[in-house]
């Protein structure tokens, strides 16, 4: 069974429809319920910025799956200003999702795994972990901490069967990456995309593939790996 957080997302969305094609059972977790359902998953409102939803949801996930063998966390938000314009309630909400979210989620399977001996867990994290633009402050180091917490899970359950990594996500084509690139230009920024190949954008279904990888036994020798799949934007030096 895999359990996808941010499963109404973008990238989230196209997780769980690899997923239900590659036969898992898929369980997918939001804070909404979702618009567009994935036939074959089943949905469970939880939003993992609070703590008793997540208690809740973990309760309704042991009566009825017993098992957890893949989590992938997909929530996330991104807003985007100067760090001396940004209030604490900016600050706060985004590093509740982003990073104590994938906490949160990592915490509830992670009994799961070590009862049953094993399992993968594939945290989403992005390029502004490594290179950044103005204006993303606080979403980079929500990303950061992904990196190193993924780490920090796979030294502390590698010997009880569980693999962490996380994945370093370009830019990819989904509602957030517009939101992100209309806030910048709200704020003036001026970001220039390499041409060619290297600074296209990804279609979600690529990063969907790279987190099957990663999820499933092809990876079986890849652990606290923070794992690029840009397009080779961060190779690029100018």
């Amino acid at each position: 069974m895999a359990l996808v957080t941010g499963a109404g997302g973008g990238i989230g969305r196209e997780v769980v429809v690899d997923f239900v094609n590659r036969g898992y059972s898929v369980l997918c977790w939001g804070r909404h319920p979702p618009i567009d359902r994935v036939a074959g998953a089943d949905y469970v409102v939880c939003d993992v910025s609070d703590p008793v939803s997540v208690e809740n949801a973990t309760l309704g996930l042991r009566t009825r799956y017993k098992r957890v063998d893949v989590l992938v966390t997909s929530a996330a938000i991104l807003k985007t200003m100067p760090l001396h314009r940004m209030t604490d309630d900016v600050w706060n909400e985004m590093i509740s999702i982003n990073l104590t979210g994938v906490f949160r989620a990592c915490r509830a399977v992670l009994p799961f795994m070590i009862e049953q001996g094993g399992g993968s867990i594939v945290n989403l994290s992005s390029v502004h972990a490594i290179a950044t633009v103005p204006g993303t402050g606080a979403y980079a180091a929500t990303k950061g901490g992904i990196i190193s917490l993924s780490r920090q899970i796979a030294v502390e359950y590698a010997d009880h069967g569980i693999r962490s990594n996380s994945l370093v996500v370009g830019s990819v084509d989904t509602a957030m990456s517009t939101l992100h690139g209309e806030e910048l230009t709200r704020d003036s920024v001026t970001v220039v995309v390499p041409e060619g190949t290297i600074g296209r954008m990804a279609d979600p279904r690529e990063i969907a593939r790279a987190v099957a990888f990663l999820a499933g036994d092809d990876a079986s020798f890849v652990n606290g790996a923070a794992f690029t799949v840009d397009g080779g934007l961060t190779s690029r030096l100018m």
